[in-house]
């Protein structure tokens, strides 16, 4: 079975393109099944992880959409605590990781990466 990693590494800077990120994360969750995909796994970096610091955000509530789907969603710790977002990742549900294991661990167990 497959393993999809969708890398959100845009935001405001380029909405249109985060909400592409996050919607195919969301597509391909629910055809999970009938596409033999196993894991569909979203990670948030740079322009997409600072989505998490905005209150009344239409991405912020994508992420929030895919959260409360039991889509696993990460961001940087470095990230997270060099702009004071830890609390709001963790308060949401995202999962704190260093990008290096996220990466790494998505090379060494075979997952297609997709980047937004």
């Amino acid at each position: 079975m497959a393993k999809i990693a969708v890398v959100v590494l845009s935001g405001q800077d380029n909405p249109s393109r985060a909400s592409a990120g996050l919607h195919v994360a969301q597509r391909m969750y629910d055809a999970r099944q009938e596409n033999n995909i196993e894991t569909v796994e979203v990670f948030l970096f740079t322009e997409g992880l600072k989505v998490l610091g905005e209150t009344d955000s239409d991405l912020r509530q994508l992420i929030q959409d895919l959260l409360d789907a039991g889509i696993l969603v990460g961001g940087c710790t470095n990230q997270l605590n060099n702009w004071n977002l830890a609390d709001q990742a963790k308060a949401a549900g995202v999962r704190a990781e260093f990008a290096r294991d996220a990466f790494s661990r998505y090379a060494r167990d075979g997952y297609t990466v997709l980047t937004f």
